[in-house]
């Protein structure tokens, strides 16, 4: 007599199984509290604050420029005219110090393409296939020299580019107009204050708004920004014969400190 076998308890313990196997390693849906909880919900908001004063430190840079037939000449005019240059200015009363910025001496050659009947039979120097000659003289040398001077005293900036001008110097660059440390800090951290007050502000008009109280903050980010200073190059200032000419009149703008903040609040 054939034996007959039951399938059904095998697939009913098989199901079981794989039942059993999938809760082991299926992943509950879990809400943490307490320590190690993700961050608590949130109001984020971004401010900045502004604030501004005239400056009160100028550096005027200008230049003091020789030209003599030999290297030596023109060294030996410009070190005069420069520190006489120097004497005058710091005797304005303006000046706290006059430095040097760069220095350079260098010949001046007369450029010619192919040969030059009056220059010797070899070019001095050779720049992308023109010829640089030095006249039958032997030629000139020039000497720059680039001075910063650096005044505290804004309002005086115009004297110190007409006594720059009256003894010596052949070029006004420019004029750069910024804030003391001490006054760019405090300007800064009023920039601040400022800032976190707006986004407090902002921040309990959105909790109210939502119907929700506002907490502490939770973080804090902060950035600042210092508008860089004022700059007139030299073609701000006509001064051909500016020393017998009206005085030169220099009026800077205001110089702005920017603070930004970013906070986030907790909802209470």
């Amino acid at each position: 007599m054939e034996k007959v076998v039951s399938w059904m308890p095998i697939l009913l313990s098989v199901v079981l199984a794989i039942g059993l196997v999938a809760v082991v390693f299926a992943k509950p849906s879990v809400v943490e509290v307490g320590p190690g909880a993700d961050l608590p919900n949130t109001i984020d908001v971004s401010a900045d604050g502004i604030m501004s004063a005239d400056p009160d430190v100028a550096d005027i840079f200008i230049t003091v420029e020789t030209t003599a037939a030999n290297a030596d000449d023109a060294q030996t005019q410009n070190a005069a005219t420069v520190n006489s240059l120097r004497l005058a200015l710091v005797g304005t009363g303006l000046v706290e110090e006059v430095t040097t910025t760069s220095f350079n001496i260098y010949p001046s050659y007369g450029y010619y393409y192919g040969s030059y009947a009056g220059a010797a039979t070899e070019p001095a120097v050779v720049e992308s296939g023109v010829a640089l000659f030095q006249p039958p003289n032997g030629g000139s040398y020039t000497v720059t020299h680039n001075l910063k001077v650096h005044s505290e005293n804004v309002n005086g900036v115009g004297k110190i580019i007409d006594v720059a001008v009256a003894n010596g110097a052949t070029r006004v660059d420019y004029v750069q107009f910024s804030l003391s440390e001490d006054k760019a800090e405090n300007l800064k951290q009023q920039a601040l204050r400022n800032a976190v007050a707006k986004a407090k502000d902002k921040a309990q008009i959105l909790a109210s708004a939502s119907g929700v109280s506002l907490g502490k903050p939770l973080h804090i980010s902060e950035s600042s920004y210092y508008q860089p200073p004022i700059f007139y190059g030299r073609d701000a200032y006509a001064f051909a014969g500016v020393a017998e000419a009206a005085p030169t009149q220099v009026v800077p703008g205001a110089i702005e400190v920017s603070a930004s903040v970013s906070i986030s609040y907790e909802i209470a």
